[in-house]
């Protein structure tokens, strides 16, 4: 795009960007701002007079760094978040080696949609709104780290939600199979797929967590699962997050042959990967009778917290076997939005047999007016 000048030296315009131009010592740098010519005239005097105060070095590497370099630094010293580990190749493909001073919020909206327009890989899933979603926030969470190792001077995300970078999610309950339907899938099931969905199934395992579990993590005497990494915080005691097992699914461990590290593993000894399982249990749920573009491999742990729920289970009891860090995420997705079950409740209300008590007296007393 055709570069624009400005009547303020050192600021010109790139289509709707202002950017500035400025000298660290001997050298010069660019950076872009924003819309906004004051933000650029503001962001100019602050440079400059830092680099006047001789902060060059962090000036320097402000300027010099790449994202692809931002990457590198994090994967050794970051904190090694899941949800920005799972899209670091999808980072480096839309951002590569451009300096991280040049990456603007208009930057942030254009990945969104690039991201949004991937086409659906072989075997793998769709990119729904709230994948989008999960990768702008591993993002948001990366260029947080970059500005408090002083890689950037600030995030360009914005600081307010109501930007509309983020797409917003229905909140509702989740899809989740019936007590009959699970029986019905169990048995449909090749016997080398059953022992992994009984094991979703009574754990709430993700689907992730259930193709990487290995035998080490296992507590059998116990019952309990413990994860060493997953998308949330681990648990205090050091061991990893705690995953307690239903009696009969420690039985169904103990009988598994131990071919490999890895529970659930092909005959080769390596662990399944997500392609193996996607279009078998999709053939699961057509041969008995359930939609399989509606429904995946996702609802197991949707409906392990849903039918605890109408078993009568505490909220917080399913908030920690699914390991969610904030009760809200139980309730509105998991247990708030069940109408069907609300109204079973609701029923148990009626009085003497269904009859409204004391009915009779008062329409005797407070006779309703006609016209």
């Amino acid at each position: 795009m055709k570069r624009e000048k400005t009547k303020y030296k050192g600021i010109y315009k790139v289509g709707s960007t202002y950017y500035i131009t400025y000298y660290v010592g001997n050298r010069k740098y660019e950076k872009a701002v924003g819309r906004r010519l004051s933000d650029a005239l503001r962001e100019k005097m602050l440079r400059e007079n830092r680099g006047k105060r001789g902060n060059y070095e962090v000036l320097e590497r402000q300027e010099k760094t790449s994202f692809n370099q931002l990457i590198e630094f994090y994967e050794r010293e970051g904190d090694g978040k899941d949800y920005i580990l799972q899209f670091i190749p999808v980072y480096k493909q839309y951002f590569g080696e451009r300096k991280l001073s040049q990456i603007t919020r208009k930057d942030l909206f254009a990945f969104r949609d690039a991201l949004k327009a991937t086409p659906k890989q072989r075997g793998g899933a769709e990119i729904t709104d709230s994948t989008v979603n999960r990768a702008l926030a591993g993002l948001r969470r990366l260029f947080n780290f970059a500005v408090s190792r002083e890689f950037m001077e600030e995030s360009p995300f914005p600081k307010t939600s109501k930007s509309g970078l983020f797409y917003p999610e229905k909140k509702g309950l989740r899809n989740f199979f019936t007590e009959d339907q699970m029986e019905k899938i169990v048995e449909a099931a090749p016997p080398w797929l059953r022992p992994m969905i009984l094991t979703s199934y009574y754990t709430g395992l993700r689907e992730g967590e259930l193709l990487s579990l290995r035998w080490q993590w296992i507590d059998l005497q116990d019952g309990v699962i413990y994860l060493p990494s997953t998308k949330t915080l681990k648990d205090p005691t050091g061991k990893g997050q705690k995953v307690v097992m239903q009696r009969e699914l420690v039985s169904l461990l103990k009988s598994l042959p131990r071919k490999s590290d890895w529970v659930f593993c092909r005959p080769s000894g390596e662990p399944f990967k997500q392609w193996h399982i996607y279009k078998p249990f999709k053939k699961v749920l057509q041969a008995v009778g359930i939609d399989p573009k509606n429904y995946s491999w996702k609802e197991l742990r949707h409906t392990t917290a849903s039918l605890m729920h109408r078993k009568g289970v505490p909220v917080l009891a399913i908030k920690d076997q699914l390991r969610h860090t904030n009760i809200k995420t139980t309730v509105d997705f998991y247990v708030g939005a069940d109408l069907s079950y609300q109204r079973e409740q609701i029923e148990k209300l009626r009085l003497n047999s269904g009859k409204i008590v004391g009915n009779e007296n008062l329409q005797t007393a407070c006779p309703i007016a006609t016209a």
